[in-house]
């Protein structure tokens, strides 16, 4: 039996995974299976007794463990390197956070089994997140998600690792004023305040952040529709439809009549961070993820800049002098909560923004845009006038050359022809441009040769050096163990294969060599070397530091070192710096409270080893980020200025060549001390 035991293990702790030979700069082949039931802790699997059939070869060894303990009335098992255990919670349908009541442990080289009881103990396990242990189709999972989503929403989940024990989840459940009932969390002593949170709406000039990303990551397109759920003043909304988008909106305030239908895109801009109910804020999530056929973007207010500022603490945010709330989010928190309504991985795209989709090839297509260096920008968006232009007198509009006919046309596709590095497929041409061209009375395909003839085709020839590099990357890092696994690839991408490799096969081979490439330490440092010559970043003591904005600028082997931490560490784009160690394969992500400022302080530092696959988060405070130019590209507008700032600090001795210096305290009393005295 307990030989039996041993052998349903082996698979598990036998071998070593790809990503450590990545690390390690080796190749090989490794058998893997990518789990798609139970949660996680610490190395070990748990999952629920219904989804058992669900985990391949483990479950012979939960089986043949149940099979020793045929009267324990187990619910959950744990699978780990040490063996199986067998663990009974109270109620698991009942209770909203299930108190530990028995652990089983079987020992699969001997076949040992230890039990211990913690009924009589007063502060148990407790199980939070119940839904992860169970069967995707399970009926419970939308109620357990709620529960989760809401306890996401009311910040009960932060330094999870500290509320493991029944003792201190009701520790955090007091410091927070709340209470559980039933299947839900409430206020202990709920105060009502009349929010207004209308006044939160503001007039915009221009399009607001998230529709600036979706636009630049080609979530916003021609051909699909958008929906801003919580469109306030309505703004974004107008800006599009001047440009010929399908878009429209809808607000509880400023346009109650708005429509409330499906659309390719949701935005979901800035609005659950003003609604003080925890529960209001799931049930909005959940309302507009419900009408995204593609894809869902949320955005919120982050933690750091205007956190605090001037408001008064209320619930789990804050209350301004206006009656308006503000609830501030970590990116994690962001993510667990849109991962939790949603049961959607989220993709981060910005600080406090995120992406969930549906549509998974769209996912592919901006996760690839993300990434590269041949992104479209937002800059490319243009306010035009809302009346229709003159109407162009069709005899002479015939007279013109075929060329100034459709000089935007053949613009609009060689801009498409240097984003591609190829020319453009007319299925991925915008319909206001082949209409354009039909007026005309040119084809496309005379476009396509009146642009090879007019343009330079070294452009393209470099355009297409970039995308052929931007492709490596991007199959690269779905090699890389966690990555997403996706059925099929976007259409684009299959004529790009076509075109920079002929076939798949060719691109996965030469993109696992650039993989394992990205193990090598020496390769490393020349790509940290091309970057330092380009001026894109700056070295500091720990390693080549730099903009995490500058991400898609930099050489192939750094995008790819900084794609396999994003495995591991998510929220790896909402860092202000990365860092790459020159020596051994680690990643650091740099948060500050507000970079713009000219020595922005140090909240916290996430530290991705490669190597081992696991990271550390580090809380700081009181620490300076000093020499700040030096990491700003040298095209930065704002690097000149800084620079002159790092001068001064060096020249006065504040700041050693290296970058150190006193804390925040120390140098507002230093800084103090010069101004009395000059």
């Amino acid at each position: 039996m307990a030989g039996r035991l041993c052998v349903a293990l082996k698979t598990r702790q036998g071998h070593a995974t790809t990503a450590q030979a990545v690390a390690r700069g080796r190749s090989g082949q490794v058998g893997s299976r990518v789990m798609n039931v139970g949660k996680r802790v610490g190395g070990a699997l748990y999952v629920h007794r219904e989804a058992l059939d669900l985990i391949g070869d483990e479950a012979e060894a939960v089986a043949t463990a149940a099979r020793l303990l045929p009267d324990l009335p187990w619910n959950v098992a744990k699978i780990s390197r040490d063996g199986v255990s067998l663990l009974v919670y109270e109620d698991f349908d009942e209770a909203a956070f299930p108190a530990l009541l028995k652990s089983a442990r079987v020992d699969p080289a001997t076949g040992a089994i230890s039990i211990i009881d913690y009924e009589g103990r007063d502060s148990p396990p407790i199980l939070h997140r119940k839904e992860t242990l169970l069967r995707p189709d399970d009926p419970r999972i939308p109620q357990f998600r709620t529960l989760t989503a809401e306890a996401e929403a009311r910040g009960l989940f932060r330094n999870s690792n500290s509320i493991g024990t029944k003792r201190k989840w009701e520790e955090r459940l007091r410091e927070a004023n709340l209470k559980i009932v039933g299947q839900r969390i409430v206020d202990a002593d709920d105060k009502p305040v009349k929010i207004a949170r209308h006044r939160t709406a503001i007039a915009r000039h221009g399009l607001s952040q998230p529709m600036q990303i979706m636009l630049g990551l080609g979530m916003i397109r021609k051909d699909f529709s958008v929906f801003d759920y919580g469109c306030g003043q309505g703004d974004d909304v107008a800006l599009l439809q001047a440009n010929g988008y399908q878009a429209f909106g809808w607000d509880p305030h400023h346009a109650p009549e708005g429509p409330r239908r499906e659309a390719d895109v949701v935005n979901l801009g800035f609005v659950i961070n003003v609604i003080e109910n925890p529960t209001e804020r799931v049930e909005t999530i959940r309302a507009a993820w419900s009408f995204a056929r593609r894809a869902l973007m949320v955005a919120v207010m982050p933690t750091g800049k205007y956190q605090g500022s001037g408001l008064k603490p209320y619930k789990d945010g804050f209350l301004s002098s206006r009656g308006t709330f503000q609830r501030y989010y970590s990116q994690e928190e962001l993510r667990e909560l849109t991962g939790s309504v949603t049961g959607e991985a989220p993709v981060s795209l910005a600080p406090g923004i995120v992406a969930i989709f549906r549509d998974k090839e769209l996912e592919q297509e901006v996760t690839y845009r993300r990434r590269s260096r041949a992104t479209v920008l937002s800059e490319t968006f243009q306010v035009v006038s809302r009346t229709r232009p003159p109407r162009v007198d069709r005899p002479s509009y015939r007279s013109l050359p075929v060329r100034d006919r459709i000089a935007p046309q053949m613009e609009a596709i060689w801009k498409m022809a240097l984003e591609f590095g190829r020319l453009p497929d007319v299925s991925e041409v915008s319909p206001d441009i082949i209409e354009a061209l039909a007026v005309a009375r040119v084809s496309f395909d005379r476009a396509v040769a009146l642009c090879i003839a007019e343009f330079d085709p070294a452009t393209l020839r470099e355009a297409a050096e970039a995308r052929r590099d931007d492709l490596l990357v991007h199959f690269a890092l779905m090699q890389f163990p966690g990555a997403p696994r996706y059925a099929t690839l976007p259409s684009s991408i299959k004529r790009d294969v076509r075109t920079f490799f002929g076939s798949l096969r060719a691109a996965m081979e030469e993109a696992r060599q650039v993989l394992f490439s990205a193990g090598n330490q020496e390769t490393v440092r020349e790509a940290i070397q091309q970057a330092l010559d380009q001026g894109l970043g700056g070295m500091s003591t720990g390693g080549f530091r730099f903009l995490a904005s500058a991400l898609s600028r930099m050489p192939r082997i750094i995008r790819v070192v900084v794609g396999c931490a994003e495995v591991i560490e998510a929220d790896i784009y909402s860092y202000d710096l990365l860092e790459i160690s020159m020596d051994n394969a680690v990643v650091t992500g740099i948060r500050c409270d507000d970079f713009s400022r000219a020595m922005p302080l140090i909240t916290d530092c996430t530290i991705v080893d490669l190597k081992a696959l696991r990271r550390k988060v580090l809380r700081l405070k009181g620490q300076v980020l000093y020499l700040k130019g030096r990491y700003l590209p040298v095209d930065d507008p704002t690097r000149e200025g800084q620079l002159k700032v790092d001068e001064k600090l060096l020249r006065a001795g504040i700041v050693s060549e290296d970058g150190k210096g006193p804390d925040a305290a120390s140098l507002m009393r230093i800084l103090r001390a010069r101004a009395s005295t000059a």
